[in-house]
């Protein structure tokens, strides 16, 4: 069974190994906002306490590192909201809030511009299976139909070119 099937079934083992392999680029990337290691640290630990909470509803065939962080980005972004709050004793101004809202879309447009850049940089036939999967959704089965290749072919192919993605997107420290 994998490693996400078995976190998904409740297997705290599991989320150990999980949380081992995922965490530094998790506190990176929140680090990489905040400045602050024990901030960092607290987001870090907060992600994977929000991931394993919702465990139940994740989806095998989406991106976790998508959503690890689609979730570090809104706690981080939480957590410079609350610092603002706290540092001023006031509620944040409406053109704060506007300017953190830009800031979240130039961020994401950053992560988004980085992936499609590593996506570009892989080999053609294992770029067109991580966009059959990724992109447009296709099961692993569906892929491997299309293509007219076995599934251990699509997924070893598609566990290639994310380990591809994490050592760009490491390698820029996005």
């Amino acid at each position: 069974m994998r490693l996400l099937e078995r976190v998904k079934n409740g297997d705290e083992k599991a989320l150990e190994k999980f949380v081992h392999l995922n965490l530094g680029k998790v506190y990176n990337f929140s680090f990489s906002l905040l400045k602050s290691r024990e901030e960092a640290e607290e987001v870090s630990q907060d992600v994977f306490v929000k991931f394993w909470s919702n465990r139940e509803k994740l989806d095998l065939n989406l991106s976790v590192d998508n959503l690890l962080f689609r979730i570090a980005k809104n706690l981080t972004l939480n957590k410079i909201r609350d610092n603002l709050k706290h540092k001023n004793g006031l509620e944040l101004s409406d053109d704060l809030l506007i300017r953190n809202s830009t800031m979240e879309e130039v961020l994401f447009k950053e992560m988004e511009s980085t992936l499609l850049k590593a996506i570009e940089g892989l080999p053609p036939r294992r770029k067109l299976i991580f966009k059959m999967s990724r992109l447009e959704g296709l099961s692993n089965k569906e892929i491997s139909e299309q293509l007219n290749i076995s599934v251990n072919t699509v997924e070893g192919q598609i566990r290639k070119a994310i380990k591809t993605i994490h050592a760009y997107s490491d390698s820029i420290s996005i």
